[in-house]
């Protein structure tokens, strides 16, 4: 059974707006327009994402029962990130008062840095009142902020990101200037606990490019490099892993995409058909056979 209710005071009919197309890129690139997956798409690189939307101001004020002079809108765009059909992360990145004089179509433009995303990218218009209106009906709406009118959009990054690990390469010299692993080679930042949470979005990979030849090695797709990498990350979140209490549950209860999800996939690679005991008693025990096995399941072909 489908549910329904009504706003307690009027709303726009899609009759009143006119959206354009939404435009996808990089910045400085040929945008195009958005289909369901943005293709060749790596966190490293910004989306630039840019539409219109059209407000017919002596229409809306009418069915908004709102005098034309009184009549005060502003469009909001908001940018979420996340799986699933509801983004887990949304923010507000423009907010435009509707000019009722202008004949064109409200502007809508953003850049969002690629290290901010994952999964896939969700776009919400939303028509706000922006003042309220002296002489409207009892059903206008008068509160400022009052939705009025919305439409959601989402496309998918590269299938949700799953075959892009979050890297970066950056100067640490610059970025982490006052840290001790200033001059490390590589750093993972990342909170042990947060299995459920998404891992593209809670995970990032800094190669320090302060260290040229490691740098280049690493743009390049060095097979050998990328393997050290990448196992002394897995080493790093599977073995603080194995010491969280009720594991077997948690990681049962982590959706795919999220950090429990990858960290699982990882113990069946490196410990195919061993239990969590098991390989807590290697890692105990035997623990250059823990880290050599991780090492060995790390090999570029289980990420591509």
């Amino acid at each position: 059974m489908t549910a329904s209710f009504a706003l307690p005071f009027l709303c726009l009919p899609d009759e009143a707006i006119t959206l354009g197309r939404w435009m996808i890129g990089q910045p400085g690139a040929l945008l195009f327009p958005m289909k369901l997956m943005l293709d060749e798409w790596d966190y490293a690189a910004d989306i630039e994402l840019r539409g219109s939307i059209a407000i017919d101001v002596r229409a809306a004020a009418k069915m908004l029962a709102i005098p034309e002079a009184e009549l005060k809108l502003v469009v909001s765009l908001k940018i979420g990130t996340g799986r699933g059909r509801f983004p887990r992360i949304v923010t507000r990145v423009s907010s435009r008062l509707v000019d009722a004089a202008a004949d064109q179509p409200t502007e809508l433009r953003t850049i969002i840095p690629g290290n901010t995303l994952s999964g896939r990218l969700h776009t919400r218009i939303e028509v706000l009142l922006a003042a309220p209106a002296a002489n409207g009906s009892i059903l206008s709406p008068s509160r400022v902020g009052s939705r009025l009118w919305s439409q959601e959009a989402s496309v998918e990054l590269e299938d949700g990101g799953d075959n892009r690990f979050p890297m970066e390469v950056v100067s640490f010299a610059e970025t982490f200037a006052n840290h001790r692993h200033v001059s490390a080679p590589w750093y993972l930042s990342w909170r042990p606990g947060g299995l459920t949470a998404d891992f593209g979005g809670s995970i990032r990979l800094y190669v320090n490019s302060d260290h040229q030849g490691l740098a280049e090695r690493v743009v390049d797709g060095d097979v050998h490099t990328l393997q050290a990498i990448l196992g002394d990350v897995m080493v790093q979140m599977i073995g603080t892993t194995l010491d969280m209490e009720d594991l077997a549950e948690q990681l049962d209860g982590c959706e795919e995409g999220s950090v429990g999800s990858q960290i699982s996939g990882w113990l069946d690679l490196a410990f195919p058909k061993r239990e969590l005991a098991e390989v807590r008693s290697i890692r105990r025990n035997q623990p250059g056979h823990f880290h050599a096995s991780i090492l060995a399941a790390a090999e570029l072909k289980d990420f591509e």
